[in-house]
C-alpha cells in the first residue's frame, strides 16, 4: 500500500508547498468534503478506467461535482466500451484502493499505457486543487501547477478537456 510519507518526500523534493488537513477515514469525496469545509481548494476525484480489453488506461481528474456520462466521456476520448478499472487492478497498478486513487498512485511508476486527463473547467475555475495523498485520513491542498509538476517529474503526460 503506497504512503503519505512517499507523497510528502516527493512535495519536498519537488519544493512544492502543500497544506494538509487531517481528519477521520473518509470513503467517498462526499465524507471528505464536510472534513474540509471552509478551505479553498476544488474538490477533486479520480476516476481511472480501461479499454475494452484493459489495454489502456485512463485518469480522469475532475470536480467531484461534476458528474459524466460514459458514452460522452468515450467520444472525447475516442475510446469506444470504457469500464472502470477493477479494486484488484488499481492495487496491482497503483498500490491504492478505490476512494484514495489520486495521481499520487503514479509516483515511482512508468505504465506508457496511462493517458491522463484533467477537466478544463476545473483548471479555469480553481486555483487549488484537493487530493487524498494516499491516505484517506488527510486530505492535501496543492496549486493546480503542481499536478502538472507531479506528472512531469515521472515522465507523464496529461491532456486538457472539456468533459
Amino acid at each position: 500500500m503506497r504512503s503519505f510519507g512517499e507523497v510528502k518526500e516527493l512535495l519536498v523534493k519537488l519544493s512544492i508547498p502543500y497544506r494538509i488537513v487531517e481528519h477521520p477515514a473518509s470513503h467517498s469525496t462526499e465524507e471528505s468534503d464536510a472534513f474540509i469545509q471552509g478551505y479553498e481548494g476544488c474538490r477533486s476525484k479520480t476516476l481511472v478506467l480501461a479499454n475494452k480489453k484493459s489495454t489502456q488506461f485512463y485518469m480522469i481528474i475532475m470536480d467531484d461535482k461534476k458528474r459524466i456520462e460514459m458514452d460522452h466521456l468515450s467520444n472525447i476520448l475516442k475510446v469506444k466500451r470504457l469500464h472502470f478499472v477493477s479494486e484488484e487492478r488499481l492495487e496491482a497498478m497503483l498500490g491504492l484502493s478505490s476512494g484514495i486513487v489520486l495521481l499520487f498512485g503514479l509516483v515511482g511508476t512508468r505504465y506508457d499505457n496511462m493517458h491522463i486527463y484533467f477537466d478544463r473547467e476545473m483548471l479555469e475555475e480553481h486555483r487549488i486543487q484537493t487530493f487524498h495523498p494516499n491516505d484517506n485520513t488527510k486530505t492535501l491542498f496543492i496549486k493546480m501547477e503542481a499536478c502538472f509538476t507531479i506528472l512531469e517529474a515521472q515522465g507523464y503526460t496529461y491532456e486538457v478537456v472539456d468533459l
